[in-house]
């Protein structure tokens, strides 16, 4: 199975056998989201090691993302086993070797992110996504994004697949500090405080009273001590709050027929004017003229 080619992604190379004397099929479809590939494969029960050997000596280091749609799939890496069964996620480095092993018929999708974009400073390793562990902004997000991605990629625009491309990235960068635990090193107590900002910015962008003292307050920091928390970060809270805003407008406005207005409410914002404004900073078009472009670009 070789996963979608794209320059910013390792391409893996796997070797797969069947687990029983059955009549073997494989359905497997590619596409591509902004710049992250995404693959989706239904097939028989199976073992799947990767050869990583064959893997370009220039190729940039990944990590995967796969939502198990159906069936269950076993997860080996770094001498340890891990299950996950339908609806669950797993996230794993693909420069270590790895292995799959689907006990039954199974359909899921991957998709590919490069480490750097993670902006991690070891590999992502092999995590865990299962009911009962602790909860996490990111591993909800996570979850939610794959599952959107898996029920409308085939009708997104080409700027819509690059909204959720980065919002993807966005989500398992959380996931994967949350895994990760606090950071040590210098400065972590600044760097710990922009994440957990971070992550209360996405469980409640949408609420329209969220406010860089609404966050201190509930973080239990001072309003001063927060934002300097973001001054070594790419982006201001405030632009962080922005963002992950207009993402989420993008998706509503090219999958629902609400009006402006709604969006805006839908995304936090209770001055239409406001929403429109910053909308149009970010995308260069109103919401209206971006929704008619899309439109046509269904059409």
């Amino acid at each position: 199975m070789l996963l979608p080619s794209n320059p910013s992604c390792a391409l893996v190379q796997m070797n797969a056998r069947t687990i029983r004397d059955a009549p073997a099929h494989r359905r497997m479809s590619r596409t591509a989201l902004g710049a992250l590939p995404m693959a989706r494969i239904a097939s028989v029960p199976q073992v799947v090691t990767a050869t990583l050997n064959e893997v370009p000596a220039n190729a940039v280091e990944s990590a995967q993302v796969q939502l198990v749609r159906s069936g269950s799939l076993i997860l080996e890496q770094g001498g340890r086993q891990t299950r996950f069964d339908a609806g669950e996620v797993a996230v794993y480095d693909v420069s270590e070797p790895f292995e799959f092993i689907y006990p039954a018929e199974f359909s899921t999708i991957i998709v590919q992110v490069p480490s750097a974009d993670l902006g991690l400073r070891r590999g992502v390793g092999s995590l865990t996504v299962r009911p009962g562990t602790p909860r996490s902004a990111g591993r909800d997000m996570l979850t939610s994004l794959l599952r959107s991605t898996d029920a409308h990629v085939d009708s997104l625009s080409e700027n819509s697949r690059s909204a959720l491309s980065r919002a993807i990235v966005d989500s398992v960068r959380l996931f994967a500090r949350d895994a990760a635990g606090p950071p040590r090193e210098h400065g972590s107590a600044r760097v710990a405080l922009a994440r957990r900002a971070r992550e209360h910015v996405a469980v409640h962008a949408t609420d329209v009273t969220l406010s860089a003292s609404r966050i201190a307050t509930d973080l239990h920091v001072s309003v001063r001590t927060l934002h300097a928390a973001f001054e070594d970060e790419r982006e201001t809270l405030g632009q962080v709050i922005r963002s992950v805003r207009v993402d989420r407008a993008r998706m509503l406005l090219h999958t629902t027929p609400g009006s402006i207005g709604e969006v805006a409410e839908g995304v936090g914002y209770a001055d239409v004017t406001s929403f429109i404004r910053v909308f149009k900073a970010a995308e260069g078009v109103t919401p209206s003229v971006w929704r008619r472009r899309q439109q046509k670009v269904g059409a």
